[in-house]
């Protein structure tokens, strides 16, 4: 997606609310998930938690809530109170269950294991909880004591629960887990149907049991919403001044742009215009299908801010996102410390700003390095060059596509003159369907630009004279050619990639290395700071921080903890996997920046809301927000991704080429989730299929009954991935990577025991291999990705609707594969199509595909070309397929020489905003660097000198 073009999104308008009311909203819907790390003593049951024993259900059905209800009297008094005093701004809670009596310093200790947010309100003496989503978080304090007392380690634990912050287990998938990590502990049965009625607290161990927890400081939001607290109290002039500003509907007063933006790798069209738009806006929104390079692009944006003396924050709520671009951006100069991750529990990671500032001042060895001031100019200079390049091949391509319509207009008014009895210059024919479709797209598209067309349009009216329809044709072509002459954008982002690799690391090597003076400085800064017992460092301390160490990766939740809040601290904050992030608990980091990039998807995994729709709506009103048009904004319905997404004027680039994976699987993600929009652009020295099978999607037909006691599990699909795998490992040697994913976590289980029983783990280990549910997949990739359904005829309704409710699974799942996804499931079943996306998957896998398409052409000057290289001793083949693609012509000259000759109509290769399109220019890109030549020509070329043409398809051949 180019510099002015958008997509049309629906929810763009709506009444301006309030900012501040706003920010009171989100703060309040921000307290309504009151879960944290929570610890409890027994001698505080009963004024801040007390236990919920009886019969029940803990989870709510599809569509539905799961209410419980306790008379009042029978509560604790002091509880009760408790309850009364929180009734006019806190009405949630915490449902801890099950419930661990454990050991800390030698005295009982409750642990609740698993956590839902809860609602409650008072009536008629009694108490109502409610319970919304059915969304476990794992309690961190039980994890700890846990793997104390088991013999686990804390990570190995986590890794066991996948839990990440904001991000829960569906109660089914918990208890699973739970049953295998702790069935040591667990005392009796653990269903959540019948409780029991007390624990004993001198028997360690897990009980059936639930408790009511009051909120504390301890809540995984509370420095959100402390932080949202201050930022309330910032007038509006403040929060301009940072990206809050368009977020709030606040004109922004944020720094100027950046002078020009770089590219550390090898960056296509979409990503150096998401990469300008993150230099230049104060909000930009990114999406990024699954292997289109959204990796690549922050990591240039990044460079772009750090090569200007500036400051970045990449933030997520997924550490597995931060882990792979921490591995991106670490590589820009992977021996200087000038990026700091602040918390990764992995590796025990946890830094504040005031623990770094630390770490600099006793940090010895670092040697300055000059840079090279000349090629600083250089970068700046070819920058400069490939925006303009840009320009005007969009300038020219406009010019292309408005010649186009006026020379079928001219055409079409002639054709029907000749039939016609009427002059000729009232004649005007009905445009054909396929024109005025055309020029409805076209239409729409203009109507949703950001900026003004680039030149001016055509602008006659249907009944303009035919005179004036030629003279105009006239105008346009000597507008056209009097433009500049562009130069090749590709080469331009080869060379400053060249260019930045020398000279980023010496800029970076600057800001890391403390002169003696600064060290001194800093460090009578912080002794002032610790003698007067400032509980947050000053403004300026931080601010000398950052500039010395300017790259910070940190988890959404966990930034208030860590980075204090302080107006635009940053240039650029940057959100990925945005998608699985609500809208609140964002809101501190956007004050803390001065321009915001949100990169996210909508079609993979999304996060789950904690707040029901009539309390959101509730909440709402409670600020004063008006009753309609506030859809966008609701912390129930909309991830940050949507609603960015949303906001009226914000550039949105959709990154097209996927660069991962197959043709064939790249056909079925883009046809299935993305509208055929994604293209493929892999390379084919990166896709190692197994022997004897072809690159994309395979499906081999398992049958056999579901064992829904065990958690849906399916025992012959293990039995024939477990085969498959030695076969592939023992009996074939591959030696790609291989990877198995199932929707469902006993079912990984299953196919993890079935293969490591029988293939060596030292030839897992060689193939790097991972088993493990959707969501624990996300954001990885392997050669060979084995899927399991485990749905059948005889599945539980349950599962069914797990699959269904959000089909997105699918596309996480196959779109991690790199040369085969290979489903081993009920096809029959698929087939049936109770799960759509399942059965489009099944027809993909299993239909006969189109093979070499020799002799088709997709247009009639295609086919002239043909005859005419056959006439002149050519062989050409049409429709040749090459990484991905198909050529319109491939030849092949005697000296080895492989040419592309493409045939290119002006309507077909021009985007909606009359463009070239720039895929075109990368296309052929990657092409060349196959080991291809490139020859293009425009259908009207062919038209005016054939033979012109086809002398030079000779020299190229030559």
């Amino acid at each position: 997606m180019m510099a002015d073009e958008v997509e049309a999104v629906e929810g763009e308008t709506g009444p301006t609310a309030d900012p501040h009311a706003l920010l009171r909203y989100w703060r309040s819907a921000l307290r309504s998930d009151p879960r944290g790390a929570i610890s409890q003593a027994p001698d505080r049951h009963g004024s801040q938690w007390v236990l919920a024993t009886g019969s029940g259900q803990l989870k709510p059905e599809e569509g539905s809530r799961c209410v419980l209800t306790f008379d009042l009297d029978s509560l604790p008094s002091d509880f009760r109170q408790a309850l009364l005093r929180r009734e006019a701004n806190e009405m949630t809670l915490a449902v801890g269950w099950p419930i661990m009596v454990g050991r800390k310093s030698g005295v009982p200790v409750i642990w609740p294991v698993g956590l839902l947010a809860a609602e409650w309100s008072r009536a008629d003496r009694t108490l109502r909880v409610a319970i919304e989503a059915d969304d476990v978080l794992v309690n961190p304090d039980w994890l700890d004591g846990a793997a104390r007392t088991a013999g686990w380690q804390k990570s190995e634990l986590a890794e066991v629960f996948a839990a990440t912050d904001g991000v829960g287990l569906r109660t089914d998938d918990f208890l699973n887990r739970l049953r295998e990590a702790a069935a040591r502990h667990i005392r009796g049965r653990v269903t959540g149907q019948q409780m029991v009625s007390q624990i004993d607290l001198s028997a360690t161990g897990i009980y059936d049991v639930a408790a009511l927890l009051l909120p504390t400081e301890s809540t995984f939001t509370a420095g959100a919403v402390r932080d949202l607290d201050t930022i309330g109290t910032w007038p509006a002039e403040r929060l301009a001044r940072t990206a809050l500003g368009p977020v709030l509907g606040l004109a922004s007063t944020s720094t100027p742009s950046m002078p020009h933006d770089i590219n550390v790798g090898a960056l296509n069209g979409e990503q150096i215009e998401a990469v300008r738009h993150a230099c230049s806006a104060p909000l930009t929104v990114v999406t990024g299908p699954p292997g289109t390079g959204k990796s690549q692009a922050i990591v240039s944006m990044a460079a772009s801010v750090l090569l200007h003396g500036g400051t970045v924050l990449v933030a997520s709520k997924n550490h597995q996102a931060l882990d792979a671009v921490e591995d991106r951006l670490g590589g820009l100069a992977p021996e200087l410390p000038f990026l700091v991750r602040t918390l990764d529990p992995e590796r025990e990671i946890d830094k504040s700003v005031e623990q770094v500032l630390n770490d600099m001042l006793n940090e010895t060895g670092l040697r300055n390095r000059p840079v090279d001031t000349e090629l600083s100019a250089q970068i700046a200079v070819l920058s400069a060059d490939r925006r303009r390049s840009m320009e005007v091949i969009r300038r020219r391509a406009a010019f292309e596509c408005d010649i186009a319509d006026l020379v079928e207009r001219i055409a079409a008014r002639e054709r029907f003159a000749a039939a016609d009895t009427r002059p000729i210059e009232a004649v005007e024919p009905t445009p054909s369907l396929l024109f005025r479709l055309w020029q409805a797209i076209t239409s729409l598209f203009r109507k949703t630009a950001v900026s003004a067309p680039l030149v001016p349009r055509t602008a006659l009216p249907e009944g303009a004279p035919l005179s004036a329809l030629k003279a105009r044709l006239q105008e346009l072509r000597k507008e056209r050619d009097a433009l500049p002459r562009e130069g090749d954008p590709v080469e331009l982002t080869a060379q400053i990639m060249d260019l930045v690799t020398s000279v980023l690391p010496a800029v970076l090597t600057g800001r890391v290395v403390l002169r003696e003076d600064e060290r001194q400085e800093l460090d009578a800064a912080r002794a002032d700071h610790q003698f007067h017992g400032d509980r947050a460092l000053p403004s300026g301390l931080v601010r000398a921080v950052l500039q010395h160490r300017p790259l910070w990766l940190a988890s959404v939740l966990g930034t208030p903890k860590r980075i204090p809040l302080d107006e635009g601290l940053f240039d650029l904050v940057i959100f990925d996997e945005a998608s699985q992030c609500d809208i609140a608990s964002a809101l501190p980091l956007f004050a803390r920046a001065k321009r915001a990039v949100v990169v996210g998807d909508d079609r993979q995994l999304s996060f789950i809301p904690q707040l029901g729709q009539a309390q959101d709506r509730n909440l709402m009103k409670a600020q004063g927000l008006p009753s309609v048009g506030m859809g966008r904004f609701a912390q129930s319905r909309q991830s940050l991704f949507d609603f960015a997404k949303r906001v009226p004027g914000v550039p949105r680039v959709l990154l097209r080429h996927q660069y991962r994976s197959a043709g064939p699987i790249v056909d079925y993600i883009s046809e299935t989730f993305y509208g055929g929009q994604l293209t493929t652009s892999y390379d084919p020295k990166t896709i190692r299929p197994p022997n004897g099978q072809k690159p994309g999607i395979a499906w081999t037909h398992v049958s056999g009954p579901i064992v829904a006691q065990q958690g849906n599990v399916n025992p012959a699909e293990a039995d024939a991935i477990a085969t498959h795998v030695r076969t592939l490992l023992l009996d074939q040697g591959y030696e790609g990577s291989i990877g198995v994913i199932s929707p469902f976590r006993p079912q990984v289980h299953a196919i993890e025991t079935a293969i490591r029983s029988r293939v060596p783990a030292q030839k897992l280990e060689g193939a790097e291999f991972r088993v493990a549910t959707v969501d624990g997949f996300q954001g990885q990739e392997r050669d060979v990705i084995l899927f399991s359904p485990c749905l059948s005829a005889t599945s539980a309704l349950s599962a069914v609707t797990f699959v269904q409710k959000d089909l997105r699974r699918l596309n996480v799942a196959i779109s991690r594969a790199k040369a085969v996804a290979h489903v081993f499931g009920d096809l029959d079943y698929a087939r049936s199509a109770k799960v759509r996306a399942l059965a489009r998957l099944a027809a993909v896998a299993t239909d006969p595909r189109r093979t070499g398409a020799e002799g088709v052409f997709d247009s009639e000057w295609e086919r002239r070309v043909f005859h005419a290289l056959r006439e002149r001793g050519f062989d050409p083949q049409p429709q040749y397929e090459i990484a991905g693609r198909r050529l319109d012509f491939a030849l092949f000259g005697k000296t080895g020489v492989k040419l592309d000759l493409e045939v290119d109509g002006r309507h077909w290769h021009q985007d909606t905003e009359g463009r070239r399109k720039m895929s075109d220019h990368w296309r052929d890109h990657q092409l060349r660097s196959l080991g291809w030549r490139v020859r293009r020509f425009w259908v009207d070329e062919l038209a005016k000198n054939m033979e012109g043409c086809l002398e030079l398809v000779e020299r190229d051949l030559s």
